[in-house]
């Protein structure tokens, strides 16, 4: 592709040369040129009248027997049609994209309201506890706190986590001394900062945690 074609220089220098009465050519790509790379929409419409007006003026009489304008304004047409397709790729690539962090967000949406409301009603319960299932991702760790932990739970903080594979649990939370206590068989090394970090992230909420190792007495009491 002459990376010259859908510039307004060139075709201003091209119709110059050749005395070439513009059409509305050189206003068209000079706005072309002016789009945000990240509209897609807009860079569309340019580019189809940037081809639109190469081909109209491509047909005129006034360039009968100008080889070396219609060679150029082929030049712009099938840099416009490779710059169109390139754009509608790239539409689809963040179209794709953003679908995709809107269903992120509204799955975080959802597990932050369903979080909150376990530990809420391990509060107010003191005699209350929940399983709970802890993921650690290549760069976000979450936890989720349910009656039961089952595999649809371990699917959602994979997603949670962006690919998380590492899990500790099922453990065993309530609310214990002002404090929510996560107890486990053999906890990682610093589960609850890592836990603070998590649900700050995900609910902007700082709470007070602390590490057990002894579920038996947690599902007891």
């Amino acid at each position: 592709m002459d990376s010259k074609a859908l510039t307004e220089s060139g075709w201003k220098s091209m119709a110059g040369k050749y005395k070439v009465k513009d059409n509305g050519l050189q206003r068209a790509l000079a706005d072309y040129e002016g789009t945000d790379e990240e509209d897609h929409s807009e860079r569309l419409k340019g580019i189809a009248k940037v081809n639109q007006l190469a081909a109209a003026l491509q047909k005129s009489k006034d360039l009968a027997g100008n080889d070396a304008v219609t060679d150029y304004l082929d030049a712009v047409q099938d840099a416009a049609d490779a710059e169109q397709r390139e754009i509608a790729r790239s539409k689809q690539t963040a179209t794709k994209a953003e679908a995709e962090a809107k269903k992120q967000e509204k799955e975080e949406d959802a597990y932050e309201a369903k979080l909150m409301a376990a530990l809420q009603k391990l509060k107010s319960s003191s005699d209350l506890s929940f399983e709970f299932l802890v993921c650690d991702g290549p760069e976000q760790c979450a936890v989720i706190v349910a009656p039961a932990i089952g595999s649809p739970h371990k699917a959602q903080l994979t997603r949670l986590t962006e690919g998380g594979k590492r899990f500790f649990g099922p453990g065993i939370c309530r609310f214990e001394d002002g404090k929510y206590l996560f107890a486990m068989d053999r906890p990682p090394s610093a589960l609850a900062k890592k836990l603070q970090v998590s649900i700050m992230h995900f609910t902007g909420r700082k709470l007070a945690i602390k590490i057990g190792t002894d579920t038996a007495d947690a599902e007891d009491s």
